[in-house]
């Protein structure tokens, strides 16, 4: 690998996390006037017209002609179907502390799924760092604890979501001489769409026309869900598949605990909540976690 793929492959991992950082906030944006369900539908739905348009019009390439699609489907099922909706009940069902520390396991569950079927095998120094950005992570999620009674069930669905996680990383990297990283984010909001509309029109049936008709008419709703679908879907997953292509699973997959720092942040700059000596110190030790889990290994 040459230091400038390096390079591209480290970019294009942090900056969706930057966009997943934020997405937050647009999700709270949203559910304020609309149901989840309905949310992740309209956001999955939306996010694969545009790509189709893209296609029309001659933007994007794809060629899935002559390719065995059985591993980037089970890509797209694993993340964003199951992960999307085992991360919603399960953070419903546990504090913010438990939920925050569980997802941020998904780094080190890329680690021991990786050394197994990519034969990427990390150092003892990634380790270390990888550690300490969970750590942190857990740190902060302990700080904002929100005081919710934690459901044995609700665990095992964020433990799911760390699987599925973790799945999505190493497909995506040993699928990558396969399919482009376009074609593969196609396959994942193609099965998204439909995914998430079959499972909101069943879980909410009869609901499912007035509660999606209730938030239509808002613009507070549609102004998330352009965020949400183009930025923090279509150009974040395609840019993280990009980054797969580039680096290993385990170096693209150090950058998801980013997310709890532009988070943290973005609630203070943005919704103008309180930042705390032990936040600020935790944000630094998940960015030199990051930084150590990039450069303890040459390329």
């Amino acid at each position: 690998m040459t230091k400038r793929d390096n390079l591209i492959g480290i970019f294009a991992a942090l900056i969706p996390n930057i966009i997943f950082g934020f997405s937050f906030l647009f999700s709270k944006l949203a559910l304020s006037v609309a149901h989840p369900l309905i949310i992740l539908a309209v956001r999955f739905t939306v996010a694969f017209l545009v790509l189709n348009l893209l296609w029309l019009f001659g933007l994007v390439k794809l060629n899935f002609k002559g390719k065995n699609i059985k591993k980037i489907l089970i890509m797209a099922f694993c993340q964003p179907l199951l992960y999307f909706i085992l991360e919603l009940y399960g953070i419903a069902g546990t504090s913010s502390a438990i939920s925050g520390v569980i997802i941020s396991l998904v780094p080190i569950a890329v680690i021991i799924i990786s050394s197994i079927f990519l034969k990427e095998k990390p150092t003892v120094l990634q380790i270390v760092f990888s550690v300490i950005s969970l750590v942190s992570v857990a740190g902060i999620s302990i700080l904002s604890d929100n005081g919710n009674q934690n459901s044995v069930w609700a665990i095992v669905l964020l433990l799911g979501a760390v699987i599925c996680a973790a799945v999505f990383n190493i497909l995506s990297r040993s699928e990558a001489e396969k399919f482009s990283p376009i074609e593969r984010t196609y396959m994942m909001f193609a099965v998204g769409a439909v995914g998430f509309d079959i499972i909101a029109l069943l879980a909410l049936r009869s609901k499912f026309v007035p509660l999606l008709l209730a938030c239509a008419a808002s613009g507070k709703f549609w102004g998330a869900i352009i965020y949400l679908s183009v930025l923090s879907s279509i150009a974040a997953f395609l840019l993280y598949n990009w980054a797969t292509t580039k680096i290993d699973a385990v170096r693209a997959s150090s950058f998801s605990n980013v997310i709890t720092v532009v988070s943290v942040l973005a609630g203070v700059f943005i919704n103008g909540e309180r930042l705390s000596v032990l936040q600020l110190v935790f944000c630094l030790l998940i960015i030199i976690g990051v930084y150590g889990a990039n450069r303890s290994k040459k390329y």
